[in-house]
């Protein structure tokens, strides 16, 4: 009787066969089998990984050879080769990859493409192996360069006009602080009386003065540094290295523009603005800002629909209930100091204080008591001491109000002469503000050539004569000739 080992031989060849390879390794290999179906479902999971992820995989080997590592659809090879033949692209790609094999570490970089007629922007990682490769990953960040430009203009840009804002308008000239290499020009603008209009036909109908001035100043102004709309009403402008006649005669245009669109309103803009230059002095932006603010309230009092305008009204009528002589006196001098201003080139904000010392230039005399002030004879020694405080308490008066603080000193000075005859400070020449030369001038002619108490009107040519003869002592001998043509050209009322 045969006896038969019970230990399991291995299977032979013909067996195999007979059974087949996959009855073997399931019978005979069972931990082969689990290895080898878990690699495949492995294998499974990475291309279905690959395929998931919208990115585009490249490797490159030492020699820049880049070849696509897995390309889950034709839209994918066809950007790859798309790649691949920018000369700029690719060249890119191949110093960024020579950089990763000299480092052995990471790096990331952006370009843009054209890609059917549209730009896309992408974002490409690159990242060494130990297989002595580069892996380079590409990914389309399109839409988030777009919400990243949307976040931007929206912290950048005011949402009604679309100009910058007020913390974009002021970074944008930090850098100019303390610089002695440029001038800044600084514009500020200020809508009048914007209130009332969102009080009365409300806040979409204010919206939409606030977007047509701002559009306005776009296209007046669009060769600027920069264009904001720094407040609700208020709009700022900044230039730099510009000629101030140039910022003068665009000043000029939009309120010319200003004008044209007001002959098509159904009810009147009004834009005050104020300028100031840095002079290519040391930039202070602090200072810079204040003169602008300055010299725009001063435009704001000399309108007569500003609310500022109302304490002008005030002053004037508290004057000529106080000395009689200021009727029409302030306006008629108001029209000389202006012709005679622009003969000269004055800037807006210099023509905007002569206007004003031309209105505030004798507010002191409410101090004058009526005894002296109305008296119709000539004055005598302590009459006349007591007369020509009217200077100082007028630059009292005006250096307590913030919207006359500017020209107090024009006040002071005012009754200065060229020779140095003059009172309070006995200036002469050049150290008088020009403003107050030119007042001395309007302010003569006008009180010769208007009846007084105590004497009647000079005719114009004996008012010029008397002028011509005091060129020198009480007059600018440059101002006088200047002044003298204009009044031949004006009409004797």
């Amino acid at each position: 009787m045969a006896i038969y080992s019970k230990a399991k031989s291995s299977p032979t060849r013909e067996a195999i066969i007979g059974l087949g390879e996959h009855s073997v390794r399931k019978n005979y290999y069972p931990e082969l089998q689990d290895k080898l179906e878990t690699l495949e479902r492995m294998k499974s999971r990475n291309q279905a990984l690959m395929m998931a992820i919208p990115d585009v995989l490249l490797i490159s080997d030492v020699n820049f050879h880049m070849t696509p590592f897995s390309t889950s659809s034709r839209l994918e090879a066809s950007l790859v080769l798309a790649f691949l033949r920018d000369h700029k692209i690719s060249q890119l790609l191949k110093e960024k990859v020579e950089g990763v094999f000299k480092s052995k570490s990471a790096d990331v970089t952006t370009f843009e493409m054209i890609t059917n007629n549209k730009l896309k922007y992408y974002e490409a990682r690159f990242q060494w192996t130990d297989l002595n490769e580069v892996l380079i990953i590409i990914r389309d960040i399109t839409l988030r360069q777009q919400m990243e430009q949307e976040l931007r203009v929206m912290a950048e840009r005011d949402y009604i006009t679309g100009l910058f804002n007020r913390r974009f308008f002021e970074s944008a000239l930090t850098p100019f602080e303390n610089d002695e290499a440029h001038q800044l020009t600084l514009i500020v603008f200020d809508i009048d009386g914007l209130k009332n209009i969102n009080d009365t036909l409300g806040h979409i109908e204010g919206d939409h003065v606030i977007m047509q001035v701002a559009h306005m100043i776009s296209e007046v102004f669009h060769d600027a540094k920069i264009l904001a709309r720094i407040g609700g009403n208020e709009f700022g402008v900044a230039y730099i290295d510009a000629l101030s006649s140039e910022v003068e005669y665009r000043c000029a245009s939009f309120q010319n523009q200003l004008s044209d669109a007001n002959q098509l309103s159904p009810y009147e803009i009004s834009v005050s603005y104020g300028i100031a230059h840095s002079e290519y002095l040391p930039i202070h932006l602090t200072q810079l800002y204040q003169t602008a603010d300055h010299n725009l309230y001063k435009s704001k009092l000399l309108k007569e629909g500003s609310s500022k305008s109302a304490l002008v009204r005030t002053l004037m009528k508290a004057l000529e209930a106080k000395d009689f002589i200021t009727e029409g006196h302030a306006d008629r001098m108001s029209d000389l100091a202006d012709k005679l201003g622009e003969a000269l080139g004055l800037e807006r904000h210099r023509m905007d204080q002569l206007r004003l010392l031309t209105k505030f230039h004798d507010i002191g005399k409410v101090g004058i008591p009526d005894r002296i002030l109305k008296k119709p004879g000539p004055l005598n020694a302590e009459e006349w001491k007591i007369m020509s405080t009217h200077t100082l308490i007028g630059q009292r008066i005006a250096a307590a109000s913030p919207e006359l603080a500017a020209i107090s000193d024009l006040i002071l000075k005012h009754h200065e002469k060229w020779d140095g005859t003059g009172y309070p400070l006995k200036l002469s020449g050049v150290d008088i503000p020009l403003e107050c030369r030119i007042l001395g001038l309007v302010d003569t002619y006008d009180a010769m050539t208007n009846d007084r108490p105590y004497r009647n009107a000079l005719s114009t040519d004996a008012a010029i004569a008397e002028i011509q003869r005091c060129t020198g002592t009480q007059f600018d001998p440059e101002l006088v000739p200047v002044f003298v043509e204009i009044l031949k050209k004006t009409p004797t009322p």
